[in-house]
């Protein structure tokens, strides 16, 4: 086997990288292309380094990042199945949040060409539901990025919605057409509420209803910030000027 001693230390880079990681360094790694796949997800689902004081804690973030700038539809089931990694009590803006919340929005950026993975994946119950909600949230994200897709996005929640025996699930279906905002949901999810049929603990019927009725626009526009945004918006990484 042929070892890429560029490639370890563009990793080992990336750990000490604090953060941001440089323009110079971020350009040859996704230079790599496949070929930094492996080691990124490695670094990305790395679950207890995330809980690392900086620069190591923040080491899967950027790796996170690249990974959704690569653009490889192989990276989604990978991703999903390590999720989420804030299985704690943890300050808000920690690099565990911010990879739970940054996850879906980040492998949106891949469009609809995901989408058939992502239904497979929320739909098969060997997975945990925090997996499957993450990939139903991802779906409502594809809708800032992929407008046309919008319409078929809210019919296949909405289906399985009225289809579905388990409360919890309808919870997280329920969570995800409100981050989009559907008004002509709002009945059927109020008689659902009724007939006890929605995880009052997940989302409750005053949120649900204050999301179904309101424009999804803002709270999905984070799936349309580029790499570099994300460093000027987002958690600690906010307004650190760029190396």
């Amino acid at each position: 086997m042929t070892i890429d001693f560029d490639t370890i230390d563009y990793m080992a880079q990336l750990r000490r990288s604090g953060l941001r990681p440089s323009e110079k360094l971020v350009q040859r790694i996704l230079g790599l292309g496949a070929a930094a796949i492996a080691p990124l997800l490695e670094l990305a689902t790395d679950r207890a380094a995330l809980y690392d004081a900086p620069p190591t804690g923040l080491a899967g973030i950027h790796a996170l990042r690249l990974l959704g700038e690569l653009g490889f539809g192989s990276i989604v089931e990978p991703l999903l199945l390590a999720g989420p990694m804030n299985i704690d009590e943890t300050e808000e803006g920690s690099a565990p949040e911010l990879w739970d919340s940054e996850l879906p929005q980040i492998l949106a950026r891949f469009g609809a060409s995901i989408m058939p993975q992502l239904w497979a994946f929320a739909d098969d119950t060997a997975h945990y539901f925090e997996g499957r909600s993450s990939a139903l949230v991802t779906l409502s994200y594809i809708t800032a990025v992929a407008t046309d897709v919008r319409d078929e996005v809210v019919a296949g929640l909405r289906e399985r919605l009225a289809a579905t025996d388990d409360p919890q699930y309808a919870g997280y279906l329920l969570i995800a057409l409100g981050n989009i905002g559907a008004p002509d949901v709002y009945a059927e999810v109020m008689a659902l509420y009724k007939a006890g049929k929605i995880d009052r603990d997940l989302i409750g019927p005053a949120t649900a209803r204050q999301l179904l009725l309101s424009k999804g626009e803002k709270r999905l526009a984070c799936a349309k910030h580029p790499f570099w945004e994300r460093y000027d918006q987002h958690g600690p990484f906010a307004r650190q000027p760029n190396r």
